[in-house]
């Protein structure tokens, strides 16, 4: 299974007491040039650089400060999904696609979703006045203005209940004028150069496992066919995970026990949208060796569980899985689960708590690596966890080879 190194740059915004209000997000995997991508194209930059960052996780990247993103055509028109908490997150439209309809209509239903739209680059507020009564702050343009006419475009966006944000600021006599002038927020290397987050994520191992759960969707399956599908596919599992804490209903979240709750919480359309994209944004030829691995422990931490708690064998599939993630993604187990929204019972279980599936899962961990004990934390007997990774590896061998192509 391949590992996706990713880079995502974050550049800071102030206020006018230069406190930290947000981070802008400004660079995309180091596997991607520097060349712009067509803004036509159905799956755009914005997608790709906002699922590196719930990769990354988003608290990491902006704790719980405001995320800023240059939001292209294809998210604003809603061909892609937003994978971002709305509440926290400023999506940075071109004032030149303010002739646009498509576009003003579906900045609309962005801002009705809880979205902030911030115009960027702005000379004249009249030039994008069919997106002013959906934004939230305008980004001006000091840089091609006479100062004469910045300091009127700041009281006509003042005027309008917006706030403004003065990019690009170089030196302390410029920020000090700005700060005369009115302006709210402030972002430029004078205040805080780029800071550089690096990540890791997983690509998925199989393409036709992708095309399997886009069919299935399309066909309006049931939620226990798609978990099948995803159940053996670790890396969709892992990245399912990731943005499932946002959920469907207007950007509310909560903590995630199981796959199946992941799926629920995703919402249909989410979920239709995120496997179209990573149809298309899928990199890389990947083995199964690792995933049939981890797929044996997650199988095998299900199969004891229903021994002896079966209302937890959801959580001890999800929870072996997990454990497994520390190895794939080459990094330390605590930095993994800081990018997921797992609730308490399933985060204590991944780190080997001394709870009944966190003892599951420990008893696997040691069966798997080979270490003996004189006695299990479980209370299975040796046979008994001897079985169970036999019929788990039969399980994970036949659930790797299942694809529809």
């Amino acid at each position: 299974m391949a590992v996706i190194e990713l880079v995502v740059g974050r550049q800071p915004v102030f206020d006018s007491e230069l406190e930290v209000v947000g981070y802008e997000l400004i660079v995309r995997r180091d596997e991607c040039d520097a060349a712009v991508r067509d803004p036509s194209e159905e799956v755009g930059a914005t997608a790709s650089v906002l699922y590196d960052a719930v990769s990354i996780g988003v608290s990491r990247l902006v704790g719980d400060r405001f995320l800023f993103c240059d939001a292209d055509r294809a998210v604003l028109v809603g061909s892609v999904p937003l994978v971002v908490p709305p509440e926290q997150t400023v999506l940075e439209v071109d004032a030149a696609l303010a002739d646009d309809e498509a576009v003003v209509s579906g900045c609309a239903a962005l801002a009705e979703a809880g979205f902030t739209i911030a115009l960027d680059r702005v000379d004249d507020l009249g030039r994008c006045a069919p997106l002013l009564g959906t934004a939230g702050i305008v980004k001006v343009d000091h840089e091609s203005l006479a100062p004469e006419r910045v300091a009127k475009l700041v009281r006509e966006v003042k005027s309008r209940g917006l706030l403004a944000l003065a990019l690009g600021v170089s030196a302390p006599s410029q920020l000090e004028r700005f700060r005369e002038l009115g302006f709210d927020y402030f972002q430029g290397d004078l205040l805080s150069a780029p800071q550089v987050v690096p990540g890791r994520t997983l690509d998925a191992s199989s393409v036709a496992r992708l095309r399997q759960a886009a069919r299935l969707v399309s066909q309006q399956c049931s939620a226990a066919e798609l978990e099948e599908v995803v159940r053996a596919e670790p890396a969709l599992a892992y990245q399912l995970l990731q943005i499932a804490g946002v959920g469907a209903d207007n950007g509310f979240r909560r903590p995630v026990r199981s796959i199946r709750e992941a799926l629920v919480l995703l919402g249909w359309r989410h979920l239709q949208s995120w496997i179209g994209f990573l149809l298309e944004t899928r990199r890389g030829s990947t083995s199964d060796d690792e995933a049939i691995t981890t797929l044996t422990r997650a199988r095998m931490c299900e199969l004891l569980a229903q021994r002896s708690y079966p209302a937890l064998a959801d959580v001890a599939f999800a929870a072996g899985m997990l454990s497994a993630f520390d190895m794939l993604l080459d990094m330390p187990l605590d930095e993994v689960l800081a990018t997921l929204p797992l609730d308490e019972v399933l985060r204590d279980a991944v780190a080997r708590a001394d709870t009944p599936v966190g003892r599951i899962v420990a008893d696997v961990v040691d069966c798997q690596l080979g270490r003996s004990q004189d006695a299990t934390r479980s209370g299975f007997s040796e046979v008994t966890l001897s079985g169970a990774a036999i019929a788990a590896l039969r399980w994970a061998i036949e659930a790797s080879k299942h694809a529809v192509t």
